[in-house]
């Protein structure tokens, strides 16, 4: 998870939001309602979405777009905050994994419980969460710094097995790229291209990047932010 600088909401939410809401207030049957709630997935709401977090989960930093739709996340949940399904900075991209019944689904802890989640685009998550690569183990883990950074990481099961060992493939090979980029130009260049916000987990690149910089040596230590 990296910090994402939001854009302003796109025009179809600028003009129609209110509307949308007293609608929504109005409706007076279950399926009238659905109907209403369901304007958030308009395609110009999606594809600001798409570009302001790159195709990525906003919340894992996996790609999405080359093997799913994605979803349109509320980061507080539609069916306990419905006065904000229709508001801009309420809204992310996501995985259907995160973004599922078995991880956040309408769960929203608060501070009692943990909570709130790490908000991406209206915070840092550095002083949260601590993004570790094991060279031994060649496992790459997110790890909560704080109450919240724990309580984000288990909701949306950032270590879940499957997307923890495809993580830890891509920053495997980035370890081995980071060792070479001290001394020869193309690898460093390698490493600078995967740190960007554009990239796959490029928290963990950044990670590399910032040891490079600060001399460390890549032994076969642990390696954490």
């Amino acid at each position: 998870m990296i910090r994402v600088k939001r854009g302003r909401a796109p025009d179809v939410l600028t003009r129609n939001r209110a509307r949308w809401l007293r609608d929504l207030q109005r409706a007076r049957t279950p399926k009238a309602r659905k109907r209403v709630l369901e304007r958030y997935r308009h395609k110009e709401v999606k594809d600001a979405l798409v570009a302001l977090f790159h195709g990525k989960c906003a919340y894992c930093e996996s790609f999405i777009r080359h093997v799913d739709y994605g979803h349109i996340e509320h980061y507080r949940p539609k069916a306990k905050y419905p006065r904000r399904v229709f508001t801009w900075s309420n809204l992310v991209l996501a995985c259907g994994v995160c973004n599922g019944s078995e991880y956040k689904g309408d769960e929203f802890p608060l501070k009692a419980q943990g909570g709130p989640l790490i908000n991406p685009c209206a915070e840092d998550p550095a002083p949260h969460l601590s993004f570790e690569y094991d060279p031994v183990a060649k496992l790459a883990s997110v790890r909560g710094k704080t109450p919240r950074g724990d309580t984000t990481e288990r909701l949306l099961g950032l270590n879940r097995q499957d997307l923890r060992t495809y993580r830890s493939t891509h920053v495997k090979r980035l370890w081995f790229i980071a060792q070479k980029a001290a001394t020869e130009p193309e690898a460093r260049q390698l490493l600078d291209e995967a740190a960007a916000s554009t990239r796959e987990y490029s928290a963990f690149a950044q990670l590399l990047r910032n040891a490079l910089l600060n001399g460390f040596s890549f032994a076969s230590i642990p390696l954490k932010s």
